[in-house]
């Protein structure tokens, strides 16, 4: 078999951004994989093709089997951990303006994917909402 990490984007609106992330990992942990690229996306304005700088995180929903971390970063010369998930839940971030970007040096827009707890013969899966909001800086 071989790991399998499937994308679906839920929302591409003007202002907000959804994607289901769902993977299997069954033969090695993943290593800083593009889930969300800001690139990509549609205009924040299509009448003036206003582009979005960067994204915020505002929910994540998540549901990793035992034995398996998954951590969201985002991309830079130097990745910065977004947050670390194990088990089940949902955090929720804009009572307080969502999560930023805090990269620093290369920031691209993108957010990673990578998972720590894979052992040999295991087949673990995990499943996610990410609930992201466009913004035109950084």
């Amino acid at each position: 078999m071989a790991n399998e990490l499937n994308i679906q984007v839920l929302d591409d609106g003007p202002r907000n951004y959804v994607i289901k992330v769902q993977g299997k990992v069954d033969t090695a942990d993943y290593t800083n994989q593009v889930i969300a690229d800001i690139a990509t996306v549609m205009a924040m304005d299509p009448t003036s093709n206003l582009k979005p700088a960067a994204f915020q995180v505002k929910e994540i929903q998540f549901s990793i089997e035992d034995l398996l971390a998954v951590n969201l970063l985002w991309d830079a010369t130097t990745p910065v951990k977004i947050e670390g998930l194990t088990g089940r839940g949902k955090m929720e971030f804009s009572r307080f303006g969502n999560l930023r970007n805090n990269a620093g040096a290369g920031v691209t827009g993108k957010i990673l994917l990578n998972t720590q707890g894979w052992v040999a013969s295991a087949v673990l899966d995990f499943s996610l909402i990410i609930h992201l909001v466009k913004t035109s800086a950084i």
